[in-house]
């Protein structure tokens, strides 16, 4: 186990990552926000937020791997750590993939498609809150709640294809707005994406607490 003082130390990564994933989360649902208007000072703001979610990451991973090689922390307290900077890398992939959502507005000018936004909408609340709570269920050590959310993350993929199939009838029935339906499908795509990286971040935090990764989920079908 770590000394007293790695241990404050560890805990001090821990709140940083935990507040790491609170911006993450902001950051999610702004892109998605995004999608509905043309603001393009507030797509700015956000693509610089993703370079701070860099910076931060770094910060983490350089204090973990700081600790690891000074307080030389053993059985849980290692684990947590190695976690911990697998978790930063996550978190920064979600950024990058919000990052892609909110440059769709680039390319959406005219909004006609309310209901695929919807989906989109409801996909970003999805994510959003399965990182929520496997964040909490790291810094709980709750294993169940771990499973939990990696079951969750893979119902995504439902609401995913919904969205899909609703553009692609779109693009198929309404050829002056196809190219709409087609970028909205990026901003989708990117959101299934950002939840694959949640049940990556749900893996790891199972190996903080048993020491073992499990059976690796099988990747989500890509839309044909």
């Amino acid at each position: 186990m770590c000394q007293p003082n790695c241990e404050d130390k560890r805990q001090q990564l821990q709140e940083e990552l935990s507040a790491l994933g609170g911006l993450v989360e902001e950051l999610l649902l702004e892109s998605v926000d995004l999608l509905r208007q043309s603001d393009i000072d507030a797509l700015e703001r956000l693509s610089s937020a993703t370079q701070g979610v860099h910076k931060k990451r770094l910060s983490i991973e350089m204090g973990c791997l700081s600790l690891i090689a000074t307080g030389r922390p053993r059985d849980g307290d290692l684990r947590s750590l190695v976690a911990m900077v697998e978790i930063a890398a996550e978190l920064e992939h979600i950024a990058e993939h919000a990052r892609k959502v909110a440059r769709v507005n680039y390319l959406v000018a005219d909004h006609q498609l309310s209901r695929p936004l919807a989906s989109i909408q409801r996909l970003a609340r999805m994510v959003q809150a399965t990182m929520n709570r496997v964040l909490q269920a790291f810094t709980g050590g709750d294993l169940a709640l771990t499973e939990q959310v990696l079951a969750e993350t893979r119902e995504v993929n439902a609401i995913y294809e919904q969205t899909y199939q609703e553009l692609l009838m779109v693009m198929q029935s309404k050829p002056g707005i196809a190219n709409q339906a087609i970028y909205l499908s990026r901003a989708a795509y990117n959101l299934k994406r950002a939840a694959e990286r949640v049940a990556g971040v749900s893996e790891w935090v199972s190996f903080s607490i048993t020491g073992t990764m499990g059976q690796p989920a099988a990747p989500l079908p890509q839309a044909t």
